[in-house]
């Protein structure tokens, strides 16, 4: 049990004044032998039992109404946290799961994040926290909030498609203390537990337990658990629109004029009836121009493979949108995506041993959709300008690092949103040192193992080496690296090898990507080659990246990271929300001639949770605590119970008075009439001279 005011617990020990009066009281009176009273005790040893319990208990009451008395006065709280209200708290982090999956609804309507919401607000109003922040996404500085309505009203603490970054949450949350350094604090998370929003398997946990076992104040983990699936729902999903032109016949129809989008779609279906068969009716709207398609659905899983959809005139580009009807969560019902005729995937690659990086050139050469081929063209530094950087998706560097006359060509293409990834050279293989450096980052020295060094840990929640679209992390650990290169430079490590080397950087940029891999592709040094699943998806990650750039139209995966989208218009998708959150909200939009497609991503359809022992192992050896919930539930997380022991002191009292209460008296019995006839005269008893003058005495 907690208590808003824990130091009125310190009267407790005046709960045993009664005891002592007792025992005082006992200690006036002098046992005096007396013979009359003699006969009385006898008398009254058969109910002495009872006037013993009776004693016993009239003390007792006493006792628990000063006991209730005090614990009133202490304002003891009613919760399924432990340690809540047990000390001063200055300052309250809130960690929102905002995701698509924390829009579950409850019979009542109300979804989990709306009942978090208000639940958390009435618990840090009931608590007194007057100092309290929420921590809406990674790398941006907490909001403050004065009142509790203030948080309810927020647009910040809203609704939102993209997933939840735990622990870059509570990487923020950890760097506001560090910077703030305020008193002690406790950290509130409202989650459903989805693995995809807590990435359990990611090497920042380890820096976070380390950063706040290190903290010097103390910080309290309480986390409100919403794990409850649900019963009927439906997630729709578009994998792919394209545009296809055909040569129009006579038994065409002059209206398609041979302008087709060909649209693919996939619809999941969980709860608890998966094996009925159902029919789903499918809205699917192109610019205004709507239509239905039936699908039915038996089982968890149906797929539309290119159903046709005419497109007016010579229509080349545009934006649509499928959705299902309404039921447990809306967030899921619906899907936008935008169609153009794609732009060529054209790679560069700058070499100085072509056989060293062959399987780089084939690994670019191949399209992530197997769709017609890329272009790679193959140059040498000083092939290069910047000419040739026009209307390049990504360019891969392995040679010496750009020198003052290649750099401004290749800082021009990244702030275009070009993408570029650089290899450590075969001269650095061969034991020679590189002097150049590039924004900051140089390469240092080669590293040649006897034994192969394996991947410790990687970033698996996004960039080059996240987890692919079902859910299915990269093999990066099974990667063997025989020998690779070190950086000096700031970066940010996306993959570290056993040791603490880097194997992926990034270097930060506003605009487009800078990569550092400091293993060689060349089969004598490494595994990337011959284990090519993640060369290949993470050369095609930096294609569809620079891709982006090039384009006019692109469908993107909603993203909490900020984005520059001031010159961002919205052209379809729920219009309450802020403009600095466009890169988060599902929904359509513009920037100049760019058209652009923000959906949820594919791991928020999966329903693995994170277990009881991923939790205990996530935060061990940190003050945490946990209470399950649900939605809709309308009794709070904390609340005040004096009243109840306001209840039990007036109880205590009352029950006290009336064992007090003198016993009723027994009915005395009338004395026998004695006839004269026989009446019987007592004999004549004579007491001792000693007891007579004891009792004139």
């Amino acid at each position: 049990m907690s208590f808003l005011q824990p130091w009125m617990l310190i009267a407790l020990p005046l709960i045993s004044l009664p005891i002592i009066i007792h025992l005082i009281n006992q200690w006036r009176y002098q046992t005096r032998p007396w013979g009359a009273m003699m006969f009385l005790l006898a008398a009254n040893r058969m109910n002495r039992g009872l006037a013993k319990l009776r004693q016993w208990l009239i003390l007792a009451m006493r006792v628990l109404a000063l006991t209730g008395l005090i614990l009133a006065v202490a304002r003891p709280l009613a919760s399924n946290i432990w340690g809540v209200g047990g000390s001063q708290i200055d300052t309250s982090l809130i960690l929102l799961d905002r995701s698509p999956s924390m829009q579950q609804q409850a019979t009542g309507g109300e979804t989990k994040l709306a009942t978090a919401r208000r639940q958390l607000a009435s618990a840090l109003e009931t608590l007194g926290v007057s100092h309290w922040l929420g921590v809406h996404s990674p790398g941006v500085a907490p909001q403050s909030f004065e009142t509790s309505d203030a948080m309810l009203e927020s647009p910040a603490s809203g609704p939102w498609s993209a997933s939840t970054d735990i622990p870059g949450l509570l990487e923020s949350s950890l760097e506001y203390l560090t910077t703030n350094s305020p008193g002690p604090s406790e950290i509130w998370i409202c989650s459903d537990l989805r693995k995809s929003d807590w990435n359990p398997e990611s090497g920042t946990w380890s820096l976070i337990r380390e950063g706040f076992q290190n903290w010097p104040q103390s910080v309290h983990f309480n986390l409100i658990a919403y794990p409850q699936s649900a019963d009927q729902n439906l997630a729709i999903r578009v994998t792919s629109a394209r545009r296809e032109t055909r040569p129009t016949s006579s038994t065409e129809p002059v209206s398609g004029s041979g302008n087709t989008l060909l649209l693919s779609l996939q619809i999941q279906r969980f709860g608890t009836k998966l094996s009925e068969a159902v029919t789903v009716p499918v809205q699917i709207e192109i610019e205004g121009a709507r239509s239905e398609l039936s699908v039915e659905l038996t089982g968890s899983l149906a797929e539309i493979r290119d159903y046709r959809i005419p497109l007016t005139g010579n229509q080349v580009r545009g934006w649509g949108m499928v959705s299902v009807p309404a039921d447990d969560n809306l967030a899921d019902n619906d899907y936008y995506f935008v169609f153009d005729d794609p732009p060529v995937q054209r790679v560069v690659l700058v070499s100085e041993d072509r056989e060293a990086t062959r399987a780089l050139e084939i690994a670019a050469s191949l399209t992530a959709n197997g769709i017609g081929n890329g272009q790679v063209e193959v140059v040498t530094p000083e092939q290069l300008d910047s000419l040739l950087l026009e209307d390049t998706a990504l360019l891969l560097w392995q040679t010496a690092l750009p020198d003052t006359s290649l750099a401004p060509a290749v800082d021009k293409y990244v702030s275009g949103g070009g993408q570029v990834m650089f290899f450590p050279p075969s001269s650095l293989v061969r034991g020679s040192t590189s002097l150049n450096t590039y924004h900051g980052v140089a390469w240092v020295t080669w590293k040649g193992t006897e034994e192969p060094v394996m991947v410790e840990n990687w970033r698996g929640d996004q960039d080059l080496l996240a987890a692919t679209a079902s859910g299915i992390g990269l093999p990066v650990g099974q990667l063997k690296i025989d020998g690779h290169a070190t950086l000096d430079g700031e970066v940010s490590k996306l993959a570290v090898l056993s040791g603490g080397d880097a194997l992926l950087a990034r270097v930060p940029t506003e605009q487009g990507g800078i990569y550092f891999c400091t293993a060689s592709v060349d089969r004598r040094n490494s595994s990337l080659a011959e284990n090519g699943i993640v060369m290949f998806i993470a050369v095609q990650r930096a294609i569809q990246q620079g891709q982006l750039a090039l384009g006019a139209t692109s469908n993107q995966v909603a993203t909490s990271e900020p984005l520059a989208t001031d010159a961002w218009t919205q052209l379809a998708g729920p219009r309450d929300i802020l403009s600095t959150e466009f890169s988060a909200q599902a929904g359509i939009f513009q920037a100049g001639e760019g058209l652009f497609a923000i959906n949820r991503s594919a791991v928020e359809d999966a329903t693995d949770l994170v277990s009881d022992e991923e939790l205990r192992r996530l935060f061990e050896g940190l003050n945490f605590s946990r209470i399950e919930d649900q939605a809709g539930n309308l009794v709070g997380l904390v609340r005040e119970i004096w009243r109840l022991f306001l209840l039990a002191m007036i109880g205590a009292l009352l029950f006290e008075a009336w064992l007090c209460l003198p016993r009723r008296a027994r009915r005395e019995l009338s004395p026998p009439n004695f006839s004269t006839s026989n009446q019987i005269r007592p004999s004549k008893t004579t007491w001792p001279a000693e007891q007579q003058k004891q009792v004139v005495a």
